[in-house]
């Protein structure tokens, strides 16, 4: 029992730590409602001192007030803690609560233990617009020490404003090209994302036989950012360029290993009995010759095409890297 019920010195030397808090982010003179509940009758004692450690937490701010915890307890008209948990848990019993209370946000929650474990949540409620704002839930191995620091970070992380994610609406023409989110492939146009943190996302957009669109955008909180590309983000890419590029440069190769055969054959001396034999030697070497000067040209014009074109049309060739197309 010593586990569930909280000492009077630690509690005391709790309630002296909770102004140390803070929720500066609550609206200034706004009234609120607490109560935490037990998970069973044997936690309730537990969950009457936590309730008093959030009220306290709270209290200790200064900026608003609080509805008194038996006055709450005695709106909802339940006498038992399951009953109570059945009702904090139901939005309908709660606005009803804040109606006797005159209070637009509740705070409730639950404590338990299981073996050597706490577990505890607690929920911020805005009945006035019918939602739940924010929830945090924590499973504690430990002493009540570590209950109270949990039952601390909980609170503050309660009244903490959640993050409304945000969306990317993508179009293009041409329809139909792909899109990538922080490297993440999402589909084809027109899209519209799933949810994405508010911040700096990259977005990458691809059709066929054109340049990629590539843009760092900022996405809003609970906003949907369009996009709308035109043909003038995603210019044509020819593949033409690349074909006559690696094209010559291969024939360039070839033309030149021929050349360096043939010219290998018309430096071959070759034996004749008779100066007919020697004759049609030297005019064959020659033959050779020819061919190899004509392949060396051939090849070293080929290669010079290859070299210009790669160099003229290199983003044909070899396509844009992301700097690149984000700069342009």
């Amino acid at each position: 029992m010593s586990r569930v019920v909280l000492s009077s010195v630690v509690f005391v030397g709790l309630l002296c730590s909770l102004a140390l808090g803070d929720l500066s982010r609550v609206q200034a003179s706004e009234k609120l409602a607490v109560l935490v509940l037990g998970t069973s009758e044997a936690d309730s004692e537990l969950a009457e001192n936590v309730t008093e450690v959030v009220i306290a937490y709270i209290a200790r701010q200064g900026s608003f007030e609080l509805a008194g915890k038996e006055e709450f307890q005695a709106s909802l008209g339940v006498d038992s803690e399951l009953r109570g948990q059945a009702c904090l848990e139901a939005m309908s019993c709660l606005s009803r609560a804040a109606v006797s209370l005159g209070v637009r946000r509740i705070v409730s929650g639950s404590v338990g233990t299981r073996g050597k474990q706490f577990l505890f949540s607690l929920a911020l409620n805005n009945v006035e617009a019918g939602q739940v704002e924010n929830r945090v839930f924590r499973l504690i191995e430990g002493d009540v020490g570590l209950l109270i620091r949990a039952v601390q970070e909980g609170i503050t992380e309660l009244f903490k404003p959640r993050v409304q994610p945000g969306r990317v609406e993508v179009k293009s023409r041409p329809e139909g090209a792909r899109v990538s989110i922080d490297n993440a492939y999402l589909g084809v146009t027109p899209l519209i994302s799933g949810t994405l943190l508010p911040g700096a996302h990259k977005v990458r957009v691809e059709a066929e036989n054109r340049f990629p669109w590539v843009s760092k955008v900022e996405v809003m909180p609970g906003q949907d950012l369009g996009i709308n590309l035109t043909e003038n983000n995603l210019p044509r890419r020819s593949r033409n360029p690349g074909r006559v590029a690696y094209g010559s440069g291969v024939m360039s190769l070839v033309a030149l290993a021929t050349g360096g055969f043939f010219g290998v054959l018309s430096q071959v001396n070759t034996s004749g009995s008779v100066r007919a034999e020697h004759q049609s030697a030297f005019e064959e070497r020659d033959r050779f010759s020819k061919v190899a000067n004509v392949s060396f040209i051939t090849g070293g014009a080929l290669a010079l095409i290859s070299l210009g074109t790669f160099i003229f049309y290199r983003d044909d060739v070899f396509g844009r890297d992301d700097d690149e197309l984000e700069a342009k």
